[in-house]
């Protein structure tokens, strides 16, 4: 038996608002792409990466409540590769990194100033009373039990 490994990280911006599903079970489903930077040193140029990024019960409603278009996150987790067939007997195929921690990488002050996205008024109320400028999260680690506030 091999050993393998498969952790990913990455530190982007949200294309679009995260779209919101829900499984038959009743679990709920976050799905987002997130504009990766690649850095390439041979070259001139930086390209930008698009990656599909999905979510799963508290990890998808804390997405859903607090992440908008132009957040700076940090997405830990790992890759899945989905295959299928079409009708017509095609392979397909599509990556997508399934997320199990997600953290925000910017201030509430350098976000206000970004412009990137738009608070709802209850991520407001959250974070005008939390009372500092300190980078929230929210993640595997640190789940709540309830109708508590992830962080």
């Amino acid at each position: 038996m091999s050993i393998s490994y498969n952790h990913v990280v990455l530190i982007g911006r949200l294309t679009r608002d995260p779209e919101i599903k829900f499984a038959a079970s009743g679990t709920q489903i976050a799905t987002f792409s997130l504009a990766v930077d690649r850095n390439i040193p041979s070259s001139n140029n930086d390209n930008t990466d698009f990656i599909r990024i999905v979510t799963f019960g508290k990890t998808a409603e804390f997405v859903g409540n607090y992440l908008s278009k132009g957040r700076l996150i940090l997405v830990d987790g790992s890759l899945r590769i989905n295959k299928w067939k079409t009708q017509e007997g095609e392979s397909r195929s599509n990556a997508e990194v399934v997320a199990s921690n997600i953290r925000f990488m910017e201030t509430k002050a350098q976000a206000q100033n970004t412009g990137g996205f738009e608070r709802t008024s209850v991520e407001e109320d959250v974070i005008g009373n939390a009372g500092n400028d300190e980078i929230t999260f929210f993640g595997s680690e640190s789940e709540t039990t309830g109708d508590d506030i992830p962080f």
